[in-house]
């Protein structure tokens, strides 16, 4: 099947349609995968991520509007000046594909802020007007307003705007694009927001089987605790059993305990107020909510990442003032584990008179929102916060040894000293230091789903941490391909291997097995770790904290990750070098071309 891409060229408004060749599709599925091909063939090292012709490319998978899903968002991120995916809930990536397009591609620099919509297959790029300086919330509200709330929408908020490096796209004022960059591109091609209405049906080979295989994902959702548990919390049901384990550092990794943790706990968050579902459509497990605020108006639930960031990193000691920081890092559009890292380096920063610059102190709850908020407003002198911490640490002389990131990427919620996957998933995630590129929460599981072979001969077993990493990183390059949700299949656990197979068999109409998936996981994965390569990527590494200065206190006190170890094994594992490039014959066994 080959897929169709509708094609925005902005500097002379020239909307087209194409086909990628029917072989991409075989090799890469679709989502993720075919959008790391396609910036492969149109970005080559010499295109900047801030260049015209870096393409914006919006992606969905053969499941996308099929089964729950979501969409990808891949560019060339001006925070790590490589390979950029980010992955989002919700209806845009169904409507895209209800339009008739499985991806959209963006390029060029609109001479003036636009905005575009696509009805089907009839597309319009407009004058912004009244959009301009809008945050996401009321951007996605206005143009529902307008066009309808058959509309889906992803917008830019005021921080991209303003030319935040770590800015968001944000869909339909509620998820935003993590991680993140991809705001960035966004606003400097000039596009505050893309609607999308479509009303076709998306195409599906075998409907009866595919609606078997979804009976059989809702009815374990509806006995299974894990789902019951991120149902009502989310990823915040994760936060006991990290805590637990002391994977949940205080003030920017020094501490391993906080002593207002009691107060952060997912039960107190969970009392703040009247909650409603905010699950996306035809999901079982609804894993997203709102708090209704007392004049009717939605807040954003946080995520275990706000609540580690905001309240354990960099000190905010209250409910309250983490579901505050949160919303306003939404409405924004800001990668909240961005934001929070930024936040906490500089306290730290500071703390050691490194800077005297700001106000910034642990818990202060009114100097974070103010410096959240002047990320939000053009200034003429760019804020130092606003390059991120990868190119914050270069600023402050003597600070890369505490500075929470890994090829300019910021380090998520867990620490990596308390669990050693982590530790090599932070290190050698393709699009910099970000566990999530791989779902990697199966260590906080109360035990393991049964999918997950345990024994050692097993061509699968996940004995080991090595192991455990490359298959996980695998499954969820090849969910994000096909285009199903990832918090359903890998933060929740609620999808098997074997149910992947059958619904892509069942929608595409031809079979599939758990080589074949694993293979296309494999490919997509090297794939993008050679487009980090070729974009000048760094070693795989962790800060010295994180691997070199352990914790003095807390369940985690005195561990420290095996990183290099870990790392010999991992590219041994995957057939690279020594340095972990994939070399030219790895490559060539694997499908994979570049363009000369």
């Amino acid at each position: 099947m080959s897929l169709r891409t509708l094609q925005i060229s902005l500097a002379d408004q020239r909307v087209m349609t194409d086909q990628l060749p029917a072989d991409v599709e075989q090799r890469f599925l679709g989502g993720r995968g075919t959008a790391a091909w396609l910036l492969a063939h149109r970005a080559p090292p010499t295109v900047g991520p801030l260049a015209p012709a870096n393409p914006l490319i919006f992606s969905a998978g053969p499941l996308t509007g099929v089964a729950p899903g979501g969409f990808t968002v891949t560019t060339r991120s001006p925070l790590t000046n490589s390979l950029s995916h980010g992955w989002a809930s919700g209806r845009w990536g169904a409507h895209l594909r209800r339009a008739g397009y499985d991806m959209l591609v963006i390029e060029g620099q609109s001479p003036e802020w636009c905005w575009i919509r696509i009805d089907g297959t009839h597309t319009e790029i407009l004058p912004v007007d009244r959009l301009a300086g809008l945050d996401t919330v009321a951007t996605a509200q206005a143009l529902r307003k307008e066009l309808g709330d058959e509309y889906a929408v992803v917008c830019v908020g005021p921080a991209a705007e303003a030319g935040v490096s770590y800015s968001a796209i944000v869909a339909e004022g509620a998820f935003a694009v993590e991680p993140a960059g991809a705001g960035a591109v966004m606003a400097r091609k000039r596009v505050k927001a893309i609607a999308v209405r479509g009303t076709s049906l998306c195409p599906v080979a075998d409907t009866r089987r595919v609606e078997a295989v979804l009976a059989s994902i809702t009815r374990r959702v509806a006995g299974n605790e894990v789902a019951a548990g991120v149902r009502q919390y989310g990823s915040l049901y994760y936060a006991q059993r990290a805590e637990a384990l002391g994977a949940l550092s205080a003030r920017n990794g020094q501490d391993g305990v906080a002593p207002h943790s009691a107060a952060l706990g997912r039960a107190a968050l969970a009392q703040r107020g009247r909650r409603e579902p905010r699950g996306c459509e035809g999901c079982p497990l609804a894993c997203h909510s709102a708090y209704i605020r007392k004049n009717g108006d939605p807040i954003a639930y946080p995520d275990l990442e706000a609540l580690a960031g905001f309240g354990w990193s960099c000190g905010l000691a209250t409910p309250d003032a983490v579901i505050l920081v949160n919303d306003l890092c939404l409405r924004l559009g800001l990668d909240v584990v961005e934001t929070s890292a930024a936040l906490a380096f500089m306290m730290e920063c500071r703390e050691r008179g490194l800077t005297n610059s700001g106000n910034l102190a642990w818990g202060d709850v009114e100097a974070v929102v103010g410096a959240i908020r002047r990320l939000g407003q053009r200034q003429e002198k760019r804020d130092i916060l606003s390059l991120g911490v990868g190119e914050m640490q270069e600023v402050y002389y003597g600070s890369s040894a505490f500075a929470p990131q890994a090829r300019r990427l910021a380090l998520p919620a867990l620490d990596p000293r308390a669990l050693p996957e982590i530790a090599l998933a932070d290190a050698v995630a393709p699009i910099g230091g970000d566990y999530r590129s791989a779902m990697l929460y199966e260590p906080l599981l109360p035990e393991p789903p049964a999918w997950l072979p345990d024994d050692p001969n097993h061509p699968q077993a996940i004995r080991g941490k090595v192991p455990r990493l490359i298959w996980h990183e695998r499954f969820a390059a090849a969910v994000d391909a096909a285009g199903l949700c990832r918090r359903l299949a890998l933060l929740a656990c609620q999808v098997a291997p074997a149910e992947l197979q059958e619904l892509l068999a069942a929608t595409l109409g031809r079979p599939f097995n758990g080589v074949e998936v694993a293979m296309i996981g494999e490919r997509i994965v090297t794939l993008e770790r050679t487009l980090a390569f070729r974009y000048g990527a760094g070693r795989d590494a962790l800060p010295h904290r994180w691997t070199e200065t352990p914790l003095e206190d807390g369940p985690a006190a005195g561990k420290l990750p095996p990183l290099d170890s870990m790392l010999a094994e991992y590219y041994r594992r995957h057939n690279w070098d020594e340095h972990g490039e994939p070399p030219r014959a790895r490559l060539a066994e694997l499908g994979i071309a570049f363009p000369e």
